[in-house]
């Protein structure tokens, strides 16, 4: 049985009180893998003493198993909500000519959404989100799935400029915890989501935006879970018909930010004098 059931198999049995603790952690379980006992206190406006006596009413000893619990409930969903989608024909092709065919289709609406796209891409916007990533002091990345390959390449391209850039690795709840804990105004927390979006990112961003972080966003629509903390915002599509979610697009977007962070820093950026950055990786 995991917290959600728990919760739900002595809400009957709960006081007034805890049955609004219930109803707080029940609307947004999630939040709970990130905040700390007086967070929650506060959150619930409740004491302290009241949520440990809450926490073995759903029994758990102390509030860290409570929260390990709501960690283990959070991994699980992210398993089964973040399953990717992928592109399978409508019917078997075994001839060649219709392999080929699909193939000269899939090429004919990549370089469509590309034109598209270049066309109608607001270079301010880009300018102003490369901008934010020289005024970083720190840059953080978080991704996951398949926006996970997009990250990593960005990470690589930025610390190979001397930025001090680094992925939160979201696979690891106790990790992201603690870097959000370590985040300050001066930093920059630089969120890739595509679909399927990983649930708990809204919160993760609600909590970069607490500790009063920028947040740029690279996504493909304002329906995104982390587009209302963000000051910067870039939207690329990447639906369209090849397997799994084409990153054509997300690349492109990628590789014009760092254009413009090469062009804006001139030939001599190597000789910044950075000494927080990390050492180069080459890729």
């Amino acid at each position: 049985m995991d917290v959600i059931q728990k919760i739900h198999s002595v809400y009957p049995e709960m006081t007034k009180k805890q049955k609004s603790i219930a109803d707080c952690l029940l609307e947004s379980p999630e939040d709970i893998s990130y905040i700390t006992l007086a967070q929650l206190s506060q959150k619930t406006s409740s004491s302290e003493l009241t949520l440990l006596r809450f926490c073995q009413k759903i029994g758990y000893a102390n509030f860290l198993e409570m929260k390990n619990a709501f960690r283990e409930y959070t991994q699980s969903m992210v398993k089964l909500l973040s399953s990717p989608q992928y592109f399978v024909p409508d019917a078997t092709i075994t001839d060649i000519n219709g392999k080929s065919e699909l193939l000269r289709q899939i090429c004919r609406e990549e370089s469509e959404a590309c034109k598209e796209f270049f066309s109608s891409l607001d270079l301010i916007s880009v300018i102003s989100a490369a901008e934010a990533i020289r005024a970083g002091k720190r840059i953080f990345i978080c991704a996951h799935n398949i926006s996970h390959v997009l990250a990593e390449f960005l990470m690589a391209r930025l610390q190979l400029l001397y930025f001090d850039a680094s992925m939160i690795d979201l696979d690891n709840l106790e990790d992201t915890e603690n870097k959000l804990e370590q985040l300050t105004p001066d930093d920059l927390v630089i969120f890739i989501a595509f679909p399927k979006y990983y649930f708990p990112l809204g919160s993760i961003a609600k909590l970069a935006f607490s500790r009063g972080a920028s947040i740029l966003t690279i996504t493909d629509s304002i329906s995104s879970p982390t587009v209302q903390y963000s000051k910067h915002l870039l939207l690329c599509h990447t639906s369209t018909k090849v397997f799994y979610n084409s990153l054509t697009l997300p690349m492109a977007l990628a590789n014009l930010l760092l254009s413009y962070l090469v062009i804006d820093l001139g030939p001599d950026y190597h000789s910044r004098d950075l000494s927080n950055a990390p050492e180069k990786s080459v890729e």
